[in-house]
């Protein structure tokens, strides 16, 4: 093959021919290019000066690499990955995995947050599909295996991992290879199946061999990619009347088809991972040769970043802890995800640029300023319980989650090094519920006849010390009774009841599991009318008997914990 003089060039001067061919190019346009990469230039990328933008070489691998193409900045599916092209000259490259059943189709749920990790991190963004199982390696090594075909496009660009939620986990998995530049985990969740997934899965065990094979055949038939694809696009041309563009079906098919094959195992007797949690701890214990920033979301149920940064700790790795306000989806686009993926990249792209990470001028301080804020927010909505406008519930939610994400050290630092029994010692005591969100709660303002008054709750060790007696105390009066307060106290006590609900608590990760043991009516404390308590039937407690109460925010003052679904309770300490 005739050798050009761009390539003659390129060897005598140990620069990539097509820095070469655009520093040409340049020159004819009397501009001069000087912010690019010796020996390489990356597939895909844009050079923006001033207000002339070029396309640049598409497929330029190492020096001497012939040129496939050229590629305009944004998104674009290569062997089955979708790459994200930013504007400017990338310094690196990251490859994300999302979380589980989202990680089918990344850029439809994560496509805000890849583009601000783009343009934070300078960064070429390869978002790796995958479909659930139950075997963890076989994940990550499909995963890995089509990142690196496509990786070889762009030459040697440093790789930084970034994954969330069950993405972290694989990514944790092949970091002991060494090829990373770095880690960034998010909501890493190393939970057996019972804890990772809300419903208990089906047991198909007991029935024949041959019937468990036909269901398995059939579920994986329907809920293949083009059934599905089909399905939905049907269900468009219903409720939309048209059968629209369709694109955004075909990202959304293998989200749904990735349940044939899960279901498929299950009937075969699939009943937890291929590793178990121990196995998985031990690995990364062992080998984690990576710099690593753990993102710990504050309200979040399913996490184990604790122990996963005690691992990499183990392991002699550097690793950084950061706790960032909002729960598990976080990171994902809205309306499931949250609305910080700006500041989220940021923190990211500053631990990748080795800048540091940046902190709270003082976290007493601020909280100080955050339980003030609250207070001025939530004035004059009885707890949550009167009607308030969208953005002023959005103002308080947000002031409780900036608060969460504070005192880092009740929640993290220090259990498992007796802190948790620190934690406990601080959850001792008689709180008053001052916000609340959950609809449990909020029905209270809808009885018919009565009114609802102060609402505590009382915790305390058990007679053995192993548990904690937790009692929910709720104050009820007639309607109007209220009024009779300041001028006639004793009679408008005489009319008030006492709902008490009393639970046994154990404790562990700043999870509160309560047990309901059971429920009473009484009078007041006080009150002229004493009369016995009286117990309350079992049907008209609650459909539940297990309750689970995230303490996600603790100090001397203030309490707030949050249902798995996200409702919040923010208590006030009385004694």
């Amino acid at each position: 093959m005739e050798v050009g003089p761009w390539q003659s060039q390129a060897r005598a001067s140990h620069t990539c021919p097509h820095v070469i061919v655009q520093r040409q190019k340049c020159q004819k346009k009397r501009l001069t290019l000087t912010n690019y990469i010796p020996s390489i230039v990356p597939f895909g990328v844009t050079v923006a000066r001033k207000k002339h933008v070029r396309k640049r070489a598409l497929g330029c691998r190492n020096c001497g690499a012939e040129c496939q193409g050229e590629a305009s900045p944004g998104w674009r599916d290569s062997d089955n990955c979708e790459i994200f092209v930013p504007m400017f000259v990338p310094k690196r490259c990251i490859h994300f995995l999302g979380g589980a059943f989202v990680s089918a189709s990344p850029r439809l749920f994560y496509q805000r947050f890849l583009e601000e990790l783009a343009e934070q991190c300078e960064a070429i963004v390869v978002a790796t599909p995958y479909q659930l199982s139950f075997d963890y390696d076989l994940m990550a090594a499909s995963a890995t295996n089509k990142f690196v075909s496509v990786s070889s496009q762009f030459g040697c660009l440093p790789v930084v991992a970034v994954g969330h939620s069950c993405g972290a986990l694989l990514h944790s998995l092949r970091a002991s290879t060494g090829t990373y530049e770095a880690c960034v985990l998010m909501s890493f969740n190393n939970k057996p199946i019972s804890d990772a997934i809300p419903v208990p899965l089906p047991d198909a065990t007991d029935a024949p061999a041959s019937l468990r094979e036909l269901l398995r055949n059939n579920i994986e038939a329907v809920l293949a990619d083009d059934n599905v694809e089909e399905g939905l696009q049907t269900a468009r041309a219903v409720f939309a009347g048209s059968n629209g563009s369709g694109a955004d079906l075909a990202k959304a098919a293998p989200v749904v088809s990735q349940f044939g094959p899960l279901l498929g195992s299950v009937i075969a007797g699939k009943k937890e991972f291929s590793i178990s949690r121990e196995e998985i701890f031990s690995r990364l214990s062992a080998k984690f040769p990576v710099r690593t920033l753990v993102i710990q979301f504050a309200n979040d149920f399913t996490d184990d970043s604790n122990k996963l940064t005690s691992c990499i700790q183990q392991a002699g790795s550097e690793v950084q802890l950061l706790r960032f306000p909002g729960g598990h989806t976080s990171p994902l686009d809205g309306p499931i995800g949250g609305s910080r993926q700006g500041q989220l990249s940021a923190r990211i792209a500053a631990f990748v640029n080795e800048e540091g990470l940046p902190g709270p001028r003082n976290a007493q301080e601020r909280i100080c300023e955050l339980r003030d804020q609250f207070l001025r927010l939530s004035a004059g909505y009885n707890r949550g319980f009167a009607p308030m406008p969208f953005g002023q519930k959005a103002a308080i939610t947000e002031c409780i989650e900036e608060l969460e994400a504070l005192k880092p050290d009740i929640n993290q630092g220090a259990i498992g090094n007796g802190g948790e029994c620190d934690v406990m010692s601080k959850l001792i005591g008689k709180w008053r519920l001052v916000w609340a969100t959950s609809p449990d709660v909020l029905l209270l303002t809808s009885l018919p006849l009565a009114e609802c008054g102060e609402i505590r709750q009382d915790i305390q060790r058990s007679q053995a010390g192993d548990q904690l007696e937790v009692i929910n105390i709720v104050e009820l009066s007639p309607k109007g009774a209220s009024l009779l307060g300041a001028a006639l106290p004793e009679v408008a006590r005489a009319l008030a009841v006492v709902s008490k609900v009393r639970a046994s608590g154990d404790f562990e990760d700043s999870l509160l599991t309560l047990q309901l043991a059971g429920a009473e009516l009484e009078t007041m404390a006080g009150s002229p009318l004493q009369l016995p308590p009286i117990p309350v039937p079992g049907q008209l407690r609650t459909t539940s008997t297990s309750v689970r109460l995230l303490t996600t925010f603790l100090d001397n003052e203030l309490r707030v914990a949050r249902t798995p679904l996200g409702d919040v309770f923010m208590f006030s300490r009385l004694l």
